[in-house]
């Protein structure tokens, strides 16, 4: 029990089991500080809300009272307001009192080990993730990484909130223990984390937080969509065999019924003929459609192609995630429907690979998350659906998401809300305050005015193992900050200023084929990019004196041509001679004296008497 000198007040007035007052009696409490109260279940850790100084001074007094009189002496109290945390019970389980406590009884100041204990604050160096102190005391805040990445992690502010510093710190202490990432950077901003901090007056800061200048080049790789340059690779998706579906999820322009009817049917009928296609071959083999709503097709399938991050290939998930790795997607200079359209696709290839355990478990960071899954009623994005999956389904597979945004109000609510991990720094705004308060667990409307007093560097943060919602100065971080402001005038003068405009590289140039070119005398080599039925026409096409190769996929092409040039259905024309192939003109032993196209048929007036193909 304390001795009687640790007091620093007693409680007063009405008591109820969830708050209280109490008198200060001379010490230096201050908002936001702990303080441990008995109770019949043991002391019981309880926050200080709200300080006043009451006094005996009254109004007429005091405007009686000339500006250059002596005051009288005035005698004043301090009274304190304070919310009940609660204990841990014999489970180590969270619990709040049920009774009332005592009128009388005297409150100490909390501990470090109490308030450890009761608040959660668990997690080492071993397993936890460095954030910073615990505002008012010199008591580190680690949070626990396996609940930071299955769990899911928002971090919200205003505009030069701190978001972005945070978000760093949060890399800085995942890349320490070798987590992997994938970062959408939409401004370039974390390719800074392979250079040491070297900021004057931050550096000073750093042995408050006892951390040290650092750098991460090792562990960073920088992608682009807008291609290669210096460091930075170029970052492709990949566009062979798109079914209807993908298509239709990553198109900003919806698509009617019969469109999509056309989109399907010209895909169905292309696959027939074709293992490997991409969206050039569609947008050929809808342009093939008789029917009018064909063009809508067409426009917004040439609207996708022409964004040039789509390849045969694409740039691989399991080169994306690994352990250790931290992939930076830079969108900087990226027009926004292609960063749409990269995050939409890039998500699900990498959500895909993780369900079927090619890629390890990972944490996708998405910066201004409110671009790519913007609330209903603030605009449309084709990225927003894969997010939804990914918030909701991501944990059951080891995805975790950490989404980082200004403008809270403007984030799909739906995300928001699955996130357990909130680092919440000042927010000003009316409309993002509510809907931080209406989507973040453990947020009470008294959160509403501290969030808006918080200061430049300290957030309130709630989940990952943390029991309830604490205030957190932020550490200095160990490597330079890329979000910082730019300085526009220096000493009364403008800054020079040059621009750096990334260049939009040229589209790559699209091969006629689909494979490599190989020798004629490989025929067989050329049937990996071509059906079956492809194959039939092709011995049936030769067979007749249509064509005289050994390439199918070469004979399909010249066949389409002649279709086109006669206005004949494409697909009905090559259909036929593949019923051909099947019934009359097999590989071995065809059946000439039986096929209606023998009288023209180069194979059977070749030499037919040798073959035996007159024999019934």
């Amino acid at each position: 029990m304390p001795q009687k000198n640790d007091s620093i007040g007693i409680i007063y007035g009405d008591v109820g089991s969830t708050e209280f007052n109490f008198t200060v009696d001379g010490h230096n409490i201050r908002k936001f500080d702990y303080v441990a109260a008995p109770h019949k279940e043991g002391y019981v850790l309880a926050q200080v809300m709200d300080i006043k100084r009451y006094s005996d001074l009254k109004f007429q007094e005091a405007s009686m009272l000339r500006s250059n009189g002596e005051l009288p002496y005035i005698k004043s109290n301090v009274s304190a307001y304070a919310d009940v945390i609660g204990y841990r019970d014999k489970r180590g389980l969270l619990q709040a009192p049920r009774t009332p406590f005592e009128a009388g009884s005297r409150i100490i100041p909390a501990s470090e080990d109490l308030i450890r204990h009761v608040i959660g604050l668990y997690s080492e160096t071993q397993n936890g993730a460095y954030m910073g102190l615990l505002k008012g005391l010199n008591l580190p805040v680690f949070l626990n990484i396996d609940s930071l990445v299955q769990k899911h992690i928002c971090i919200l502010a205003k505009t030069g909130g701190g978001k972005s510093y945070a978000c760093g710190v949060l890399v800085e202490e995942l890349l320490k223990k070798k987590v992997p990432m994938v970062i959408i950077d939409t401004h370039g901003e974390y390719i800074s984390l392979s250079k040491p901090n070297k900021d004057k007056k931050e550096q000073k800061n750093m042995d408050k937080f006892n951390v040290k200048p650092g750098q991460y080049s090792g562990q960073l790789v920088g992608y682009s969509p807008l291609g290669s340059r210096g460091d930075i690779k170029h970052l492709t998706l990949n566009g062979m065999n798109l079914e209807a579906r993908e298509i239709i999820d990553l198109l900003h322009a919806k698509l009617s019924g019969p469109q999509i009817g056309v989109l399907y049917q010209s895909i169905k009928e292309m696959k027939e003929f074709k293992e490997m296609y991409t969206i050039r071959d569609i947008i050929e083999a809808v342009n093939r459609s008789k029917s009018n709503a064909r063009w809508n097709v067409i426009a917004s399938l040439g609207s996708l192609d022409s964004i040039g991050v789509f390849s045969e290939k694409g740039t691989p998930a399991t080169e994306l995630v690994k352990k250790g790795k931290c992939s930076v997607i830079n969108m900087k200079g990226a027009p926004p429907d292609i960063q749409d359209v990269v995050v939409a696709r890039l998500t699900k290839e990498l959500f895909d690979d993780r369900k079927s355990g090619k890629i390890p478990p990972f944490l996708l960071i998405v910066e201004e998350a409110h671009n790519y899954c913007p609330e209903r009623g603030f605009g449309t994005s084709v990225s927003s659906n894969m997010l939804r999956t990914v918030a909701s389904e991501g944990r059951k597979f080891g995805m975790g998401l950490c989404v980082v945004s200004q403008r809270p109000a403007k984030v799909d609510k739906n995300i928001i809300s699955q996130c357990n991990t909130n680092i919440i720094l000042k927010v000003t705004n009316p409309n993002d305050l509510k809907a931080i308060i209406q989507s973040v667990e453990g947020l009470t409307n008294q959160t509403y005015n501290e969030i808006q007093r918080l200061p430049i560097g300290v957030a309130l943060i709630s989940g990952a193992s943390i029991q309830i919602p604490i205030m957190v100065e932020i550490r200095t971080r160990e490597t330079s900050h890329g979000g910082k402001s730019v300085t526009v005038f220096k000493n009364g003068e403008p800054t020079d200023f040059k621009p750096n405009i990334p260049k939009m590289p040229a589209p790559p140039p699209r091969p006629k084929e689909h494979v490599a070119p190989v020798p004629r005398s490989e025929p067989a080599a050329r049937r990996n990019n071509v059906t079956s039925k492809a194959v039939t026409v092709n011995r049936v096409a030769k067979r007749l004196g249509w064509v005289t190769i050994d390439d199918p996929e070469e004979t399909i092409k010249q066949l389409t041509e002649e279709a086109e040039k006669m206005k004949e259905n494409v697909y009905k024309y090559l259909d036929s001679l593949v019923k051909l192939g099947k019934k009359f003109c097999h590989e071995e032993n065809p059946e000439c004296i039986r096929c209606p196209m023998n009288t023209g048929c180069r194979y059977r007036t070749s030499g037919p008497k040798k073959r035996g193909l007159f024999k019934k």
